[in-house]
């Protein structure tokens, strides 16, 4: 943790989650790819399969519950979660402990299959995000691919009426289980209009300085599998660019007390009013609230 960065509070303090949407637990550690367009190609910090520290894991979803938390859980940050043996269990954990959570699973889908979207739709997974990544970062995306792909995991049949979009990411391909209500959304992204996480991964294009306001750290939480919780999700701490902005491990202080400590609040004040002077990792980003967070 960095000097200043946070502190004790008294237990009498009525510290809350407030404007908390979204929660981003990486509860594994390893990535099947190394894509350029993201730090794990340029380190080796995803190639172990270590998983969180359960303890630590079930004191985040017990906070969460405590709270009252109904925003969207997911299981990732950089890691890919359909490798973690684990994750049944986990989310299982999240619908005990924050029953009005919603379980979401983002995937690059090379380990993804029927078998699979059935055991979500039964555990109570929410939300699908599938991101069917090119090879390389100037391919454009195509309807055809995203097909092809649903064709080969067998998904073009029972009851599954894909629909095809422009998105923000490229193209996609979405579908909602009438029953459950889960949201499958697989999109087949253009790189082109990805950004550089804070100088740690390398995009197709010169990024001009942010004048927009981001909300990142209004709205979402962002933990790695170490249990450090993270300015945002775009935070790599591996690469040795970004350890100024760790807030604190969950295993010492309360989600509260790391969402209300005073780099968070300094950051949340300024990236308001798209002040990077004590961020410069965000002066070149362009990443946009996921859909899942409104």
């Amino acid at each position: 943790m960095t000097e200043g960065q946070t502190h004790m509070h008294d237990p009498m303090d009525a510290l809350t989650l407030d404007g908390l949407r979204y929660v981003e637990v990486e509860t594994s550690q390893f990535c099947n790819r190394r894509c350029q367009w993201c730090p794990n190609g340029h380190t080796l910090a995803r190639r172990e399969k270590n998983l969180m520290d359960w303890e630590v894991f079930t004191k985040i979803t017990k906070e969460l519950g405590s709270c009252g938390f109904d925003g969207f859980f997911a299981f990732h940050n950089y890691n890919e979660p359909l490798a973690n043996p684990r994750l049944f269990d986990e989310i299982a954990q999240v619908r005990a402990d924050v029953p009005d959570a919603k379980p979401a699973i983002y995937s690059n889908g090379d380990l993804f299959n029927r078998n699979l979207l059935e055991g979500m739709v039964e555990a109570g997974v929410k939300y699908l995000r599938i991101t069917r990544y090119p090879r390389r970062a100037d391919e454009e995306p195509t309807f055809d691919t995203l097909h092809t792909w649903l064709s080969k995991k067998k998904l073009l049949s029972g009851g599954i009426d894909w629909q095809y979009a422009a998105v923000r990411q490229g193209l996609s391909a979405t579908w909602r289980d009438v029953f459950s209500g889960m949201k499958v959304e697989v999109i087949r992204p253009r790189i082109a209009g990805y950004n550089d996480r804070g100088g740690t991964a390398v995009v197709p294009r010169l990024l001009p300085v942010r004048t927009e306001p981001c909300r990142m750290t209004e709205t979402s939480i962002s933990v790695d599998y170490r249990g450090q919780m993270k300015m945002c999700c775009n935070v790599a701490p591996e690469t040795g660019q970004h350890q100024e902005y760790i807030v604190g491990y969950v295993a010492d202080f309360t989600l509260a007390e790391l969402w209300n400590s005073p780099a968070m609040v300094d950051w949340r004040t300024r990236h308001a009013q798209a002040d990077w002077t004590r961020s410069p990792a965000c002066r070149t980003c362009v990443q946009a609230l996921p859909e899942t967070r409104r």
